[in-house]
């Protein structure tokens, strides 16, 4: 069988990894790609900071034996998921080492570091225009230079996909997509490293008094990244001094911590940040011999650093299904949705909590009441975290141990705009 797979980002990647397995593999991927670890068009986020989560961290080091060594080795920063220093509106996280491995780096050095260990056929500057579909299957693929045949067409596009309207093409009617928008937009900078700068420095926006927070990220070359962030429509500012102005602005002190710090980078802006969530799996129609994963079909707020360790949970689905006729391809849709419900349930809550009709619902006030547990208690920080970090489903944050342990602690009024005493690295 021969497999062709629609876009070589992380998504594309893991999922000719592991279709590789069992058939010959092509990925087609529109920019041009590097050897090196150089941002690219086609990855517009790329120059924000990416959370690796701890799930998706393990499952990269199974599909890639010693993966994480050589990351470390070209300079990635590994620490404990529990030892970061967060502010969230009531307080810096109660901080807690969990024995959970951590990596710190760009998304280039990641994305070229799969790239690298994937046996496949690259094939890099590839415009695809279309699908060719006969006899209600696909069979291949339509590009710019002409035609890519296939027995199996994988779309693994990312938030650009063109999938919907290749469909409606072929006479298949898709349903408009979920969309939840928290009118998120971040602004970034790479600067030197301070010496005793912690391997993740955040303060965290909350609905809906605090629309302004920080990520700052140690990553390879020594350099620390700091992606500026703002909900409802309170974006951060291209220009240096707005920037500027906007860390100024944080409860962390961030600006002191920078003042010794040196630039090396302009200001780069990303805000297409809204969640979309595609239901294939109730199409009716679906052809036989395509599938779809990853930001193809269900696109995460970045904020949340879902997306990477979905996809990989996705491509491992490969493994589980040889049938992909059209009840087939149908079937491995619904798994794809699935395996991204949680994930989905947890962000697009805290996302519509910027809402004024809605705060996020049942789920987005739960999440809030933890706000108050997670800065006094260790071990329901340590809950949080590992279902943050996709360890533990989400399910574990409703247990009746959780409801007796979290009803000790009352939400006071939220801060506005106060400056706390905390952890300062400085």
């Amino acid at each position: 069988m021969k497999a062709v797979v629609i876009g070589g980002g992380i998504a594309g990647l893991l999922a000719a990894r592991v279709l590789g397995e069992s058939c010959e593999v092509v990925v087609l991927e529109r920019d041009e790609l590097s050897e090196r670890p150089e941002h690219r068009a086609g990855v517009p986020q790329g120059r924000h900071t990416h959370g690796l989560l701890v799930r998706g961290g393990e499952l990269l080091e199974e599909l890639f034996p010693g993966l994480r060594a050589e990351l470390v080795a070209a300079g990635a920063v590994l620490a404990d998921a529990g030892d970061v220093q967060i502010l969230n509106p009531l307080g810096w996280l109660a901080k807690t080492p969990l024995g959970l491995p951590l990596l710190s780096l760009s998304r280039p050095l990641l994305e070229t570091g799969i790239r690298r260990r994937v046996d496949a056929e690259v094939r890099h500057g590839v415009h695809v225009t279309g699908l060719s579909v006969r006899g209600g299957a696909v069979d291949g693929v339509l590009t710019r230079d002409g035609r890519v045949d296939a027995d199996l067409v994988v779309d693994a596009s990312g938030r650009s996909s063109k999938l919907s309207a290749w469909l409606a093409a072929a006479g298949v009617t898709v349903p408009e997509p979920e969309v939840v928008d928290s009118r998120t937009g971040y602004a970034t900078r790479i600067y030197t490293a301070p010496e005793h700068f912690p391997v993740v420095y955040a303060e965290s926006p909350s609905a809906p008094d605090l629309p302004r927070g920080v990520a700052a990220m140690r990553v390879e070359g020594d350099r620390l990244m700091v992606t500026a962030q703002g909900a409802a429509g309170d974006h951060p500012p291209r220009d240096p001094g707005g920037y500027q102005e906007f860390l100024d602005s944080l409860r962390v002190p961030i600006s002191e911590m920078l003042a010794d710090a040196e630039p090396l980078t302009p200001v780069y802006l990303f805000a297409r940040t809204a969640s979309r969530r595609n239901a294939f799996e109730d199409v009716p129609g679906w052809p036989g011999g395509l599938v779809a994963i990853g930001d193809a079909v269900c696109a995460f707020n970045p904020v949340y650093g879902q997306g990477i360790t979905v996809a990989a949970m996705q491509a491992l689905l490969f493994r589980r299904h040889r049938d992909f006729g059209a009840r087939g391809c149908r079937a491995f849709q619904r798994e794809v949705a699935k395996v991204s419900r949680g994930a989905w349930a947890m962000s697009s809550a805290s996302d519509r909590s910027w809402s004024e009709a809605r705060r996020g619902g049942l789920l987005g006030w739960y999440l809030r009441k933890w706000q108050a547990g997670i800065v006094r208690d260790p071990d329901l920080f340590r809950r949080f975290v590992r279902v943050v970090h996709m360890v533990d489903s989400p399910a574990t944050l409703f247990s009746p141990a959780v409801f007796r342990r979290l009803a000790r602690y009352s939400r006071p009024d939220r801060p506005r705009g106060r400056r706390p005493a905390g952890p300062n690295p400085r």
